[in-house]
């Protein structure tokens, strides 16, 4: 479904795009042909309603200017060609191609698509002078093989290249304008062209690895829409082994990248395939075990009933149990509540029935494709989360009910749980297969090859490590190889039991049932601990724990440098290895399961065969035969249609003026030693550091210290929008676009300007400003602060006033003694200035102090008289208090002048305010829970709702007298004498009082 942002999006703003088109060397040219077609009419000779008379035909020419960037004419007569690796006739071929028109490049893995895209690059670098390059790669890891392998390929020098990877935002402006080669994520060009960080005028050549995640409103598709708004004049460069499924998807992808030519190989290709490393294939049909078959021909009489009445409703196609299929399910169900039509009472009865096929097909695809284990996990938390929620009437589905109530699923449950006691039994077939071809393969090849093996379930990618790890040797040494989200957790029958049951009301029942809660958590704790603990004795915890909690990169890179080491020789991967995975020692290649998708299937067989020859071996069971032949014919149908030019190309620009025909020049790259020390790295997080310092110039940044910072921030470009040319970029006010006339004295009219007719400006009450927007910056900056002075013979503390009011404050000086500790400075404690608009301060005479020794480090404060400011002694000017006055209540403000303090390193306290002093005894009564401050305070509350009728005990405030808000005025006369017994029932009571 579309979302609120897809409906406003610039990007479908036909009117906005027609204003581009002026900044963009790009020309549209549209013909329209329009031929009579034949139409139904009437009696009268009228067309009927809703026929179209004519059928338009829209031709459009597409033409290009010459380009905005800046050309190195010398160098346009050749284009380079290195000759540091073989030369294929192939690439060679692309390379060419792809100089001159948008080009989609699809070629088997292992092909050298990195080495055409590097070509590309270094031409561009040299033809233009100012121009950016981009190569974009979805991941961290691929972007830094990329950046090892075009570095190492072309020579580009270090100095112009930058890897932008980091969500650190820091220098990013500096490095886009200084720099001219970038290696970094769709992800991060995106976000740095839509900051105005990146102009996209100055982009020339744009290279996209995985070009078949270009679809929908991916990173890819975004970033070439952004810049086809403001330049037409670059090339881009797309790279995949498999650009789509279909004609759609290929379709699809050629019209978000504009794709001018795809040029695809296929492995039987006449000039690719003598470069094609072998790679044997062998195909193995599994049968099921006895046990397996047992457990489906069970569950199919347990869901015959409920399949039964589906297709009686016609919901669900007619079938045998054992073949009901999950997706074909949830298609069905995902329909039915899409349809408005069907009244709500029969539409969630159906989609109940095909939620519980679907679970049902979810369960026979686990014990089919993965075997009894794999499929009792599922099939016990299924059965577990529906009886629980049933039990507890959280769930009224009599039709799931029907079916997890009954006394075959319990047989079920049981035959699971005896096979999976033995510790000997194998869950499935294809894990006997998976042993013996391991073991046949390292008594042949040694322990130094390298194995990959690839299933899609987390589940069964554990399963298989374990049962690999207990019946090999050492020769054999597997880890899981997975991505970094956490394992689905398991339905907790205790905590969801827990969490729906009833609660008590009464204080005694929360707080029995909150002990439990922390009880029951730390036994989960020390559960999760103790099997943490098991997990690290045994040699497959790591796998393990692993499956857990998932693997971030820094855990898969580690997997990957001991694999390529030899500490694993077996990698047992879920999807997260299909794609760019480039280790070249792999020699077999064995898929656990099949999909639907020839882009996985090609993908994972991609693997090996890339440095020397490799073998494929595929384990099929069910039906996964037929996917896997029926998903490979389509794709080879796909390339033909491809090969046909069955495709709606796009026009794209030359760039390179069409008076010019750069001849090639093959030559041996010089490659530096900076780039060569990147070429042999292996670890991608050193790449990646090593690229960094070398785009910073091989300087570790220093701390910036606080002025730099400043200076930093002051010189910090303004972000910038990108417009069409000649427009008005400012915020134009609307009283600008309005022309103003006078009448003079002829009667004439004249023009008034804004200088002519200034507008009155309000007064500014500065201090009433200050004092509303309680800001401490605006009334600290207005005066400046004097330094306090602190003898160093006498060991003082000095409470003065701010500047103007200084005068009339009398300094408090606090003697110490000499025994003082000197400590390191805690604060600088700067009130804000309140004496602020002094025309006339008028300040009491004399302020009361009530201030005692204070020795050591005791921390009892004596009570400081409260220093008060009568609000009619006219702080405010007399301008500012008649202003306040006519606007505010003056009962409800008070004024008062708030001294400065600063600690000084000496070991002294400043006694509190008598206010502070007893918002501290407050607390500190709350804290030691004291009883009678409970009772007071509960007192004070009923007092405030009225809940006590006695007029006695109620406060009269007079409406011209001053409100005090220390306290509230009672009788403590009439305070309450309670015994302990008396005030434990009181306060364990839910009372207010």
């Amino acid at each position: 479904m579309a979302s609120a942002d897809d409906y406003f999006s610039d990007f479908e703003d036909d009117e906005l795009d027609k204003l581009y088109e002026k900044a963009i060397n790009k020309s549209v040219k549209e013909t329209i042909t329009r031929r009579a077609v034949p139409v139904q009419k009437d009696l009268h000779d009228n067309v009927l309603p809703g026929q179209k008379t004519v059928y338009e035909e829209i031709q459009r020419d597409v033409s290009f200017g010459p380009t905005h960037h800046e050309l190195d004419y010398d160098a346009l007569s050749f284009y380079v060609y290195p000759t540091n690796y073989e030369v294929r006739d192939y690439q060679y071929t692309i390379v060419h191609k792809s100089l001159f028109q948008n080009t989609l490049c699809a070629i088997p893995t292992g092909m050298g698509k990195t080495f055409i895209a590097s070509t590309v690059m270094l031409n561009y670098f040299r033809w233009t002078k100012k121009a950016k390059i981009i190569f974009t790669a979805p991941t961290r890891p691929l972007v830094a093989q990329q950046i090892k392998a075009c570095l190492g390929i072309t020579g580009i020098p270090s100095d112009q290249t930058a890897i932008l990877l980091d969500k650190s935002r820091k220098n990013r402006e500096e490095i886009w304008a200084n720099k001219r080669v970038f290696f970094a994520t769709p992800q991060v060009v995106e976000n740095d062209l839509k900051r105005g960080v990146l102009d996209p005028k100055d982009i020339v050549c744009l290279v996209i690895d995985e070009a078949h995640r270009a679809t929908g409103s991916s990173a890819y598709t975004n970033v070439v829409k952004f810049i086809d708004r403001f330049n037409s004049s670059y090339r881009l460069l797309a790279l995949t082994a498999t650009p789509a499924s279909d004609l759609e998807g290929v379709q699809e992808v050629v019209n978000n990248l504009d794709i001018s030519k795809i040029e695809i190989r296929t492995e039987e290709s006449m000039d690719i395939v003598k470069y094609m490393k072998k790679r044997k294939k062998e195909k193995i049909e599994v049968p099921l075990l006895l046990e397996i078959e047992d457990i489906i021909e069970q569950l199919g009489m347990a869901v015959k009933p409920v399949l039964q009445q589906a297709i009686e409703l016609g919901i669900y196609e007619e079938c045998d149990p054992s073949q009901i299929n999950a997706f074909k399910a949830m298609q069905q169900s995902q329909k039915i509540i899409a349809n408005p039509t069907i009244p709500e009472g029969i539409k969630w009865r159906n989609f109940f029935i095909l939620q519980l096929l679907n679970n049902v097909g979810q369960m026979l695809k686990r014990l089919k494709i993965y075997g009894i284990r794999t499929f009792f996990n599922y099939f016990q938390n299924k059965c577990t989360e529906f009886t629980t929620k049933y039990n507890l009437k959280k769930s009224t589905n009599k039709i799931a009910a029907e079916f997890y109530y009954h006394p075959i699923l319990k047989n079920i449950k049981n035959q699971c749980e005896n096979y999976l006691s033995d510790p000997k039994f194998v869950g499935h077939g294809k894990l006997q297969c998976v042993r013996d071809e391991l073991m046949d393969f390292f008594q042949k090849r040694g322990s130094d090859s390298r194995v990959i093996i690839f299933t899609e379930l987390r589940e069964s990618a554990l399963e298989i490590v374990k049962f690999i790890d207990s019946v090999a040797d050492d020769q054999i040494r597997p880890h899981i190889f997975i991505g970094q989200a956490r394992a689905k957790e398991g339905f907790d029958e205790v905590k969801y039991t827990r969490k729906h049951a009833p609660k008590g009301r009464k204080k005694v029942e929360r707080l029995h049932r909150q002990e439990q809660e922390k009880f029951l958590e730390a036994e989960r704790t020390k559960r999760a601990a103790n099997d943490k603990l098991e997990r690290s004795a045994r040699r497959t915890g790591s796998s393990e724990e692993a499956q857990i909690s998932g693997m971030n990169q820094k855990m898969q890179k580690e997997v990957i440098h001991n694999f390529k080491k030899g500490e694993y020789n077996v990698l047992v991967c879920t999807s997260i290895g299909e794609e760019g995975l480039d280790i070249g020692e792999v020699d077999l290649i064995i898929c656990y399961d099949t999909t639907s998708s020839p882009i996985k299937n090609i993908q994972r067989m991609g693997r090996t065969g890339r440095k020397r020859d490799g073998k494929i071996v595929l384990l099929f069971s069910s039906n996964e035969s037929y996917k896997f032949e029926r998903a490979m014919e389509d794709y080879s149908t796909l390339q033909a249609l491809i090969s046909k030019q069955c495709i709606d190309y796009k026009k794209s620009d030359r760039i390179i003026p069409e008076d010019i025909i750069p001849e090639c020049h093959e030559t041996l790259i010089t490659i530096n030693d900076e780039n060569e020390i990147i070429n042999e790295m292996e670890d991608v997080d050193e790449v990646i550091r090593y690229a960094t310092q070398c785009m910073m110039g091989k300087k570790v940044k220093p701390k910036k210290a606080i002025t730099k910072k400043k200076r930093v921030q002051e010189n910090k470009k303004p972000k910038k929008f990108f417009m069409p040319d000649n427009v008005e970029t400012s915020i134009v006010s609307a009283s600008t676009l309005i022309n103003k006339f006078l009448v003079n004295e002829s009667g004439g009219k004249q023009l008034v300007t804004s200088n002519e007719n200034p507008s009155k400006k309000r007064k500014i009450f500065k201090a009433l400003d200050n004092l509303e927007n309680d800001s401490t910056e605006e009334a600290s900056s207005s005066l400046k602060t004097e330094d306090e002075e602190v003898s160093d013979d006498n060991n003082v503390f000095i409470a003065e006033g701010q500047n103007g009011c200084q005068k009339d404050l009398e300094t408090a000086i606090i003697r110490t003694g000499e025994s003082l500790t000197t400590l390191k400075p805690l604060h600088n404690f700067e009130r804000p200035n309140m004496a602020l608009f002094v025309n006339d301060c008028g300040l009491p005479t004399k302020i009361e102090k009530n201030v005692k020794d204070i020795r050591g480090n005791q921390h009892n404060l004596e009570k400081e008289k409260n220093c008060t400011v009568d609000k009619n002694n006219m702080v405010l000017s007399l301008d500012d208090w008649n202003f306040f006055r006519n606007r505010y209540i003056p009962e409800g403000v008070s004024f008062d002048v708030e001294p400065n303090f600063v600690q000084y390193t000496k070991g002294v306290k400043v006694p509190h305010c008598h206010k502070v002093s007893k918002i501290i005894t407050l607390f500190n009564d709350e804290s030691n829970d004291n009883k009678k401050r409970t009772i007071d305070m509960n007192y004070t509350k009923c007092l405030a709702r009225g809940m006590l009728r006695d007029e006695k005990k109620f406060v009269k405030v007079n409406d011209k007298s001053q409100v005090d808000n220390n306290s509230v005025n009672h009788d403590s006369s009439q305070s309450f004498t309670l015994s302990n017994a008396e005030l434990d029932d009181i306060l364990g009571s839910d009372s207010d009082f």
